[in-house]
């Protein structure tokens, strides 16, 4: 630095980079930050040199420095803000729903730079577009099937027509591995396996049920099933896979599931394995054993495959009764079951025989049959129903093919069968297909399950359910929602109380404003449009209200509700409103239900319910700023 007198001292004295300030009497030139020198001579300082220069956090928020003359600036990177006193630092994208692309049914998560998206239970999808799981609500698909979500839809398959075969030689136990030479060939590995799988050799295989050795099964840890193999009765059932690893025989269990087909052979829906060099081992199934006949068949050991074959000496009559169908018209299923062993005595080929759009499936009980199970509502396998007031009419075709010394004979026979059933709020709710009619299953202790139903209506009687992908509502719109109990006798003491019902703007029932429609069975005094002519009294329960702009502003709501049964042996159950007294029901007995988010479109004023179609088959989330707030739509759901 140099000293000038203090008389003398003026910053035309130093360099242009530099000031004149008083010390111990005398002027000193001192260059300026950001710049080096005696202060005659300043040159800038290059910060981006030395990182304990600058704070643009290069190796921890991505940030850039770029050097200016006296100083610099940082640039961030995608995900990073800059702040002065810190640097680049992370953007939480989760913190604000305006800041990520998250679907409102999904759960956001932030990481460093980013974020991403995971559809909570009960939906599916990327995170960024999530819909209805139907898969996870309830049971949609029978023991003998498997729920398969698709982008739009589900289905229900039979894992027994629907799996991959599997038939490699090295899986049998009785591949041991040779010590006396080395082949790095001879380990094989499962870790990309997953679904269902039906494995074969020269006859059908199966895993075996007992600890194997290691070094078996052309693998370093062989895997074997913990638990017994199925009788084709059992349906689907869940077993765990074990490996005999170092610590014991079951190390790294975890769930496969197994079923047993008509035809004899097992079906195993497998995982992934822990690792490589873990592998399923399988051991051959000659056996009858778990294999079960009807009265009128008998297990036979064809080319190694056991399966249940028609006994000799089966009388046939007459053509037309024999080949009359038992027709069983239920309210949620309709049952047609043929005898399998008198038709294939007249000459028609069982594996062929089909209805519209559905397969049958062969049903043992006190003999053997084809049978079929459709839904009675419009389009279910096939088959058509229509309404005329009074009666819902459900009618389908089931076509036979005859065969000749093994040859099918494509001249089908077409039968036709039909169900009537009165047009009433149970039948229309309980033959519906709809994502407005939802069942759902609870447990009384000590009871029985009941099974309650809900669906919303479009008129006051409670005839025609909506149907449609999507509902659209202007806010003069009245909607009926009407609700039954099933599983119930006629001496069943309980019936269906609808609790507590409210919207608010987010999925957490305890966050945020709340709006009540429903308060101990009472309706909110403060909106006239809601009507509960029944609740508390029957095994049904019907209500309904008004559309109207609600919580105005918000893009979103959803619904939470309380339904349950009530003991009247034991407990007062009616509605006492204003709620003077509350309606005993045990807290095992009543479940919550959250449904949404539910949009309404503000250009048209109306709103959709539940999830709309896009164009390429998956969710579209609608634009919106208001919504139904009155639509207590109450899926029942665990």
């Amino acid at each position: 630095m140099d000293m000038l007198n203090s008389e003398t001292c003026s910053d035309s004295d130093c360099h242009p980079n530099a000031t004149c300030s008083e010390f111990g009497g005398y002027g000193e030139c001192t260059c300026k930050e950001g710049f080096a020198g005696d202060g005659t001579s300043c040159n800038d300082i290059d910060e981006c040199q030395d990182h304990y220069s600058n704070n643009c956090n290069n190796y921890y928020g991505g940030g850039s420095c770029v050097n200016t003359v006296g100083s610099y600036t940082c640039g961030c990177v995608t995900g990073y803000e800059y702040k002065e006193e810190i640097g680049c630092v992370d953007i939480d994208e989760c913190a604000d729903s305006s800041l990520n692309n998250c679907d409102p049914a999904a759960i956001c998560t932030n990481y460093y730079g980013s974020y991403y998206c995971t559809c909570t239970y009960g939906y599916s999808g990327d995170g960024y577009h999530c819909e209805i799981n139907e898969c996870l609500q309830g049971t949609p698909c029978g023991s003998n099937e498997e729920c398969i979500k698709y982008i739009g839809s589900f289905s229900c398959i039979d894992p027994c027509s629907n799996h991959t075969v599997l038939n490699d030689p090295w899986r049998s136990t009785s591949n041991t591995y040779n010590y006396s030479y080395w082949n790095s060939n001879w380990y094989h590995c499962d870790n990309g396996l997953s679904g269902w799988y039906r494995f074969k050799g020269e006859y059908d295989q199966q895993i075996p049920e007992y600890c194997i050795p290691q070094q078996s099964c052309g693998t370093y840890i062989p895997i074997w099933m913990n638990g017994s193999h199925p009788t084709v009765s059992d349906g689907i059932v869940n077993r765990t896979a074990c490996s005999n690893y170092y610590e014991g025989c079951c190390t790294y269990p975890y769930n496969i599931s197994v079923k047993m087909c008509p035809g004899g052979f097992y079906v195993y829906k497998l995982q992934s394995t822990p690792s490589c060099n873990f592998a399923y081992c399988t051991k051959s199934n000659y056996s009858c054993s778990g294999v079960d006949c009807a009265p009128d068949e008998e297990c036979r050991i064809v080319g190694g495959v056991p399966s249940c074959y028609c006994k000799s000496g089966i009388q046939i009559g007459n053509l037309a009764d024999d080949l009359k169908p038992q027709v069983t018209c239920g309210l949620k299923n309709i049952e047609v079951r043929f005898s399998k062993c008198l038709m294939e005595k007249w000459g028609y080929n069982t594996s062929s025989i089909h209805l519209r759009d559905c397969r049958g499936i062969i049903e043992r009980s006190n003999i053997s049959y084809i049978a079929f199970i459709t839904r009675p509502a419009n389009g279910s396998c096939g088959g058509s129903s229509w309404n005329n007031g009074s009666v819902i009419k459900y009618t389908n075709t089931i076509y036979l093919a005859s065969s000749s010394d093994g040859v099918i004979i494509r001249d089908e026979i077409p039968i036709d069968f039909y169900c009537d059933y009165p047009s009433n709020m149970e039948i229309n709710l309980l033959t519906a297909i709809s994502s407005y009619v939802v069942p759902f299953t609870i447990n009384v202790a000590g009871t029985a399950n009941f099974t309650i139903t809900m669906g919303l209506f479009q008129d006051s009687g409670y005839t025609t359910p909506y149907a449609a992908s999507q509902v659209w509502l202007n806010s003069s719109s009245i909607l009926y929602v009407g609700v039954i109990v099933t599983g119930a006798t006629g001496s069943s003491p309980f019936v269906l109380v609808m609790k507590n019902c409210y919207a608010s703007p987010t999925a957490d029932s305890s966050y945020g404003p709340r709006y009540d429609i429903l308060t101990n069975q009472c309706p909110n005094k403060n909106d006239p449009t809601i009507s509960v002519p029944e609740n508390g009294v029957s095994l049904k329960g019907r209500f309904s209200l008004q559309v109207f702009k609600f919580l105005g502003g918000f893009s979103q709501i959803y619904l939470h509700c309380q339904v349950g049964l009530c003991d009247t042996s034991n407990s007062y159950c009616a509605a006492n409103c204003p709620a003077m007294r509350l309606a005993s029901v045990k807290s095992n007995n009543v479940k919550n239900i959250t449904i949404g988010p539910i949009y309404q479109n503000v250009s048209a004023t109306v709103s959709s319910v539940g999830a709309a179609v896009s164009s390429d088959g998956g969710t579209a989330v609608p634009t919106a700023k208001l919504f139904i707030s009155a639509i207590v739509f109450l899926l029942l759901l665990y």
